[in-house]
């Protein structure tokens, strides 16, 4: 299809009004399978990072605890898109199982090493990296399975599903990783860890009678090098799938400063300490939660990418209002609000994007997604950082303000955005 086709769309009602039925995603069975064990996956992810912090803090210096939660994060991030072209390369749910296999051998081993030997700088390190590289291969497996298992018009409620998924598991996997650690040392996290993989890996299973497990044959009749290097060229030619991920890009690069460093240094500034730094993060994941809620509950707009850039839009505004308020309760309704804005904006984005793309290169284009996340947040923080020290973390905030909601406008602008449907079918030229 050729960029002026994919520009070509009906002109019906405004897509709030003109919406596509979808069977309720509680009655596909095999979405609810995968849902089930990607609970059990992100739980266990959260505890591991959690319990992994805790315990480099209370065996070495600041400097060191850095190294080993750098050795988790890096890894994963220089590894993913080689992660992606594998999962094209070789079959998503293939590799989701086999890396989980590995999650599980890599927490049993970690358990039985901590057990014998008691917890070290090096053994936390060399942990922390096996278990980074791991989570490369899975995450864009794992990401790349609901399309797989809906229809196109249900993939902005699915992600609006998983990522309900991903915020519990963040606020409920957080103090359970701390109160195990605590309590029971990284040891114990390590085999709890072990079992939830274990359960998820038995739970996805059950998926190989729903999703064809072999991948394309041209894709292995070329190298991986060359396979990566087909995933790129294909983002760079499918024009709207490049655009939209450029959006995703700017979505995280604009909402992860603020939320994880701007946050901390409103609370320090106005005397609201630690307790004060939780309750605004506590505020962001309930209202993250909602909005992702309120996607999983409602049958997809028609035109998806221009309702999710007018959420990314009012999130962009809603950053703008969080350093006015000298008041924690009313800043923690602002920050829930971002979360709110952020859940709309993208599940209907990526979910446009996973129904765009084609299925042998869906694995490559969830990768780039997901570097945007994690590759490139630090550049995002240093950026922050200096403008917060130059001038105050208040026109550093509303300079991620200005950028997001210039990035919305800037992308509402090209009529194959704004015009994109599920339905049209993508492209492979």
């Amino acid at each position: 299809m050729s960029h002026a086709e994919a520009s070509k769309s009906p002109s019906p009602a405004p897509p709030e009004q003109v919406e596509t039925t979808h069977p309720h995603l509680l009655r596909n069975k095999p979405f609810t399978r995968f849902m089930t064990g990607f609970s059990m996956s992100l739980l266990g992810d959260q505890i591991w990072f959690v319990a992994l912090g805790w315990s480099a803090s209370h065996l070495g210096s600041p400097l060191q605890t850095a190294a080993v939660m750098a050795c988790a994060s890096v890894p994963r991030a220089l590894l993913i898109l080689l992660g992606g072209t594998l999962s094209d390369r070789h079959g998503a749910l293939r590799l989701a199982l086999a890396s989980q296999t590995l999650r599980v051998a890599t927490m049993t081993v970690a358990f039985a090493l901590l057990s014998l030997l008691g917890p070290s700088i090096v053994l936390l390190i060399s942990v922390a990296v096996v278990f980074g590289a791991v989570d490369a291969v899975h995450m864009p497996a794992a990401a790349s399975l609901p399309p797989k298992l809906v229809d196109k018009p249900s993939l902005p409620a699915a992600q609006g599903a998983v990522q309900t998924l991903e915020r519990t598991a963040t606020v409920a996997g957080a103090p359970l990783g701390g109160v195990l650690v605590a309590f029971h040392g990284l040891s114990a996290a390590t085999a709890v860890n072990a079992l939830l993989f274990l359960i998820a890996l038995t739970v996805m299973r059950g998926l190989k009678k729903h999703t064809p497990i072999t991948p394309s044959s041209q894709l292995t009749s070329e190298s991986t090098w060359k396979s990566l290097r087909g995933g790129l060229s294909y983002v760079r030619t499918e024009s709207l799938i490049g655009r939209l991920l450029l959006v995703i890009t700017a979505l995280n690069l604009c909402l992860a400063a603020p939320l994880n460093v701007g946050l901390a240094l409103l609370a320090s500034d106005r005397g609201w300490g630690a307790t004060g730094f939780s309750t605004l993060i506590t505020g962001f994941a309930a209202g993250a939660i909602a909005g992702a809620l309120f996607t999983a509950s409602r049958r997809s707009p028609s035109r998806p990418g221009a309702t999710g850039l007018r959420w990314a839009a009012c999130c962009g505004a809603s950053i703008a209002l969080l350093p006015w308020f000298t008041q924690l309760p009313l800043a923690a309704a602002s920050a829930a609000l971002i979360g709110f804005t952020i859940g709309p904006a993208s599940a209907l984005l990526f979910g446009l994007v996973q129904a765009r793309t084609h299925d042998d290169y869906r694995g490559r284009v969830t990768s780039l997604a997901t570097f945007s996340a994690l590759g490139l947040t630090p550049i995002s923080f240093t950026l922050f950082g200096l403008l917060a020290s130059a001038f105050s973390p208040t026109t550093a905030i509303l300079s991620c303000s200005v950028a997001l909601t210039a990035a919305s406008a800037l992308a509402y602008s090209n009529h194959a955005l704004r015009s994109a449907t599920l339905k049209q079918p993508p492209s492979t030229d």
